[in-house]
């Protein structure tokens, strides 16, 4: 008994579900049920009426996990009452009437000759698009599978856009619920899906015959026989199928969609139409930024922007400003034409390609405490449309600026200076460039620290940039003092010892007066400095990789290098 429930319930689960719209306002439920995103709709009607739905024809579906369908839910359009739609497919003839339905006469003029259609279900809404392309996914089903399959006697369903032609400005009416793939110089609109082109082959009915004009089976592979217990009652569908049109964006076109009975009242079919699939692919303003990004006081910060889509000549962004830093006081943002941005000019055209954006501070502002800079952005691409604006936001965090600082500095020597170098204060942002200015006798003045070979006290201007293009210059004098009797080196020599050698990456030195320890590894990159205050009787380099290294030690009688080896 438990098992039996179990199968049943998850039999009933893979049928599809229906509610019906009656009662419902047309273009509420259109809104909310098939408008997608890029395309602005008005003036929508169901069976030619404004207003609230009188017929059981419309409603939603929701696929309960029956995977063949392809989509999860959706509008469901019918010939009959849409209560026939739900599976199990158990009946061969399933049908319902419904009085007092539409007829649209407008299909009459897509079927053979002597053919009118009786019972319709219709959406008609002007609409407006933001690019040149439109889309609409479905799935077409039918009683009529497969017995009238090549017959003369099938329901008739249309997807009908009627607007101006992007080729030749004529305004023209085209069917786009066509078999894909299927325009060709011998059908330049495509081939309609209907029973009768889009089936696995006709039923060998001697009153059906398949010379019917336009009859074939060669679509199959977009049909699906339903023989599942679950799911729709219709004996055939199709599969998820996309309906397509080129137009001109910004322009206003008319959308068609019906389906209907044609001849009598029996064998219904359906066209199921995916949740929100009427769309546009949107052209719109792609902002390329990070939130939280910080603007430095003085440092410019350029943000990218594009406008995308080629069939757009030029758009109109509007600027509305938010966040605590105010435009003109604490910031300015400038566009890449020259636009000052503000209060009272919120807005700038853009055309086709890449432009820019170009945050600065002010020399004025109050930045204490950081503030933040906030910029909504609406674009206007259709701009006779403001319902089809798309829009981004900008997000900065306006600071002080994060300096870079050199040390003054004096570097004294005995007879000659073999070795310079100059301390950063303040860095956080390497790699640092640095120049010494004059290079005279320095071998490498673009580098912090340098082996020399000068002979005279000279004064050195040092500048620094960093990463993010702040710069700091600072001097550095070069005391070069003469030995008259070799006795200031011999005292140092005497008085100086480094040990253990090799070391593990703790060394003690034995002198008086050390000012300063430095130590350079094999490229002559300081890796180690230490200003000395008589506390430099132990330093410890462990952190460095092992190696040799040189341990420049500078007193008040004068320097001292040592070669030691780390473990």
């Amino acid at each position: 008994m438990v098992c039996t429930l179990v199968v049943s319930w998850a039999a009933a689960a893979q049928n599809i579900s229906v509610s019906s719209a009656v009662g419902q306002n047309i273009t509420t439920f259109v809104q909310d049920n098939l408008i997608g995103q890029g395309v602005y709709v008005t003036n929508v009607k169901y069976g030619n009426q404004t207003g609230n739905i009188s017929k059981p024809m419309i409603g939603t579906f929701q696929s309960n996990g029956f995977l063949h369908l392809q989509m999860d839910s959706g509008v469901v359009m019918t010939t009959g009452n849409i209560s026939v739609a739900p599976g199990p497919n158990n009946l061969t003839g399933a049908y319902t009437t419904v009085s007092g339905a539409y007829e649209d006469t407008q299909l009459n003029t897509y079927l053979p000759s002597g053919q009118s259609v009786t019972t319709c279900s219709t959406i008609d809404f002007d609409f407006v698009s933001i690019s040149p392309y439109v889309t609409l996914n479905y799935c077409f089903a039918s009683e009529e599978y497969p017995e009238w399959v090549c017959s003369s006697y099938n329901d008739i369903f249309a997807f009908l856009v009627t607007g101006p032609d992007p080729a030749t400005g004529a305004t023209v009416t085209k069917n786009i619920a066509i078999v894909p793939h299927s325009v060709s110089t011998a059908n330049p609109n495509g081939i309609t899906v209907g029973i009768n082109t889009v089936n696995n082959g006709h039923d060998n009915d001697p009153s059906d015959t398949s010379s019917t004009p336009g009859c074939t089976s060669r679509f199959s592979q977009f049909y699906v026989v339903n023989n599942y217990s679950t799911g729709v009652q219709y004996d055939g569908f199709t599969q998820k199928l996309s309906a397509n049109a080129t137009l001109v964006p910004c322009t206003q076109y008319h959308m068609h969609i019906s389906i209907c009975n044609v001849g009598d009242g029996t064998l219904d079919s359906g066209v199921l139409l995916e949740k929100k699939s009427f769309n546009s692919p949107s052209a719109e303003v792609n902002l390329s930024h990070r939130d939280a990004d910080t603007i430095e006081r003085s440092i410019p910060k350029v943000l990218p922007l594009t406008l995308a889509g080629s069939v757009y000549s030029q758009g109109m962004v509007a600027v509305q400003f938010g966040g605590n830093a105010v435009v003109g006081e604490d910031y300015t943002v400038v566009t890449d034409s020259g636009v000052s941005l503000s209060a009272l000019h919120p807005s700038f055209n853009i055309n086709t390609g890449a432009h820019s954006l170009t945050f600065r501070g002010t020399a004025t502002a109050d930045l204490s405490e950081p503030k933040l800079i906030e910029l909504y952005l609406s674009t206007a691409l259709c701009t006779s449309y403001p319902a089809l604006r798309t829009y981004d936001t900008i997000r900065y965090i306006l600071a002080e600026d994060d300096v870079v600082r050199l040390r003054r500095d004096t570097i004294v020597a005995y007879d000659t200076c073999k070795q310079v170098g100059v301390e950063l204060a303040i860095g956080q942002h390497p790699p640092f460039t640095f120049h010494w200015d004059p290079e005279t006798d320095i071998d490498f003045p673009y580098q912090q620290y340098s082996t020399a070979t000068i002979t005279e006290s000279r004064n050195y201007r040092v500048s620094v940039a960093d990463a993010r293009g702040h710069t700091d210059t600072t001097d550095v004098y070069v005391e070069v003092r003469p030995r008259t009797n070799g006795i200031e080196q011999q005292e140092v020599e005497a008085q100086l010892e480094v040990y253990p050698n090799p070391t593990d990456g703790e060394l003690n030195l034995e002198a008086d007066g050390i000012t300063q320890v430095e130590v350079y590894n094999v490229s002559g990159v300081c890796v180690f400095s230490r200003r000395c205050n008589d506390d430099c009787r132990t330093i410890d380099i462990r952190p460095l990789p092992a190696g040799l290294y040189t341990v420049r030690i500078i007193t008040n009688l004068g320097i001292k290098t040592e070669r030691v080896v780390v473990k």
